[in-house]
């Protein structure tokens, strides 16, 4: 046994003597725990793909300052966080569904980022990684202030946390109690654009939708109670993307999608262990 660990230490440890390694590793626990987190309430509110569309509309800000020249750090979480702030109150109309407005910002964010990266000429990497991701690229700066954000989320969710489940469950009721839902909601719906604008920065469009849904629905489906499920999701958003980035590294695999397609093999896993552990019990 002691054989065995100081195997697996010894083979790990030239992937952590790389310093990009290093940082890509603190990157990926502190977006996949603040992204778990946060992606918890989506999936209680049912609106996940609001996630999608706040990480996409992120990498058209980017991709519109690098036409025009800017930071695109800034106007990434500006696009975020008004695309999450206008969409995720909005629980459309007879007509209209909320998750139907959610499809056309989608489609429209997806399809303008792709326009206005074909005019740029050449491209450029900066801007192309935000929609396929490089966390192996980070920088010291921007893990300094994705560990800010994770900071800052689990903060909220100490102090939160019981509103913020209140207006997710049931809005309804919460107006009732007196509580201010719709401030509460865009204040919820706010905190998430910010903690998917800086991701998307550092990991990309795909892995932040795939960090706010995955751990999230895996630890709501092997949970009983939604408190556990937020420590759930934390954990699995940091753990499993590590897992990923030593399997890419070994393997020779990109990191990226590595991770997603660990995070995504988690939901079948997790519906199986329910199914047999517990196939009537309440989720939550």
């Amino acid at each position: 046994m002691d054989c065995a660990r100081l195997w697996r230490a010894e083979a790990l440890a030239p992937m952590f003597e790389i310093e990009f390694m290093r940082l890509a590793l603190v990157a990926s626990m502190a977006t996949g725990a603040s992204l778990g987190v946060m992606g918890v309430y989506l999936v209680i509110r049912r609106v996940v793909f609001l996630g999608l569309v706040v990480a996409n509309t992120a990498t058209l800000g980017a991709a519109v300052t690098e036409a025009i020249g800017g930071p695109t750090e800034l106007m990434s979480l500006v696009a975020a966080v008004v695309a999450a702030a206008a969409l995720g109150g909005h629980s459309g109309s007879n007509r209209v569904s909320g998750e139907s407005l959610m499809g056309w910002a989608y489609a429209a964010a997806s399809s303008l980022t792709v326009l206005v990266l074909a005019w740029v000429t050449g491209g450029s990497t900066d801007t192309l990684h935000l929609l396929y991701g490089n966390v192996l690229a980070v920088q010291r700066s921007d893990v300094a202030g994705l560990t800010i954000v994770a900071t800052g989320v689990a903060l909220a969710q100490v102090l939160f946390s019981g509103r913020f489940i209140l207006v997710s469950f049931d809005p309804e009721a919460a107006r009732v109690a007196g509580v201010h839902t719709r401030g509460w909601l865009l204040a919820l719906s706010l905190a998430i654009g910010v903690t998917a604008a800086t991701a998307v920065e550092a990991i990309g469009a795909l892995s932040t939708f795939a960090l706010l849904a995955l751990p999230s629905m895996t630890a709501l489906l092997v949970t009983r109670s939604v408190r556990s499920a937020f420590i759930t999701a934390a954990v699995l958003g940091a753990a499993v993307p590590s897992l990923g980035l030593v399997v890419s590294f070994y393997l020779d695999l990109p990191a990226g999608p590595t991770s997603v397609a660990l995070l995504a093999l988690g939901v079948p896993l997790a519906a199986l262990i329910r199914t047999v552990v517990a196939p009537d019990r309440d989720t939550v």
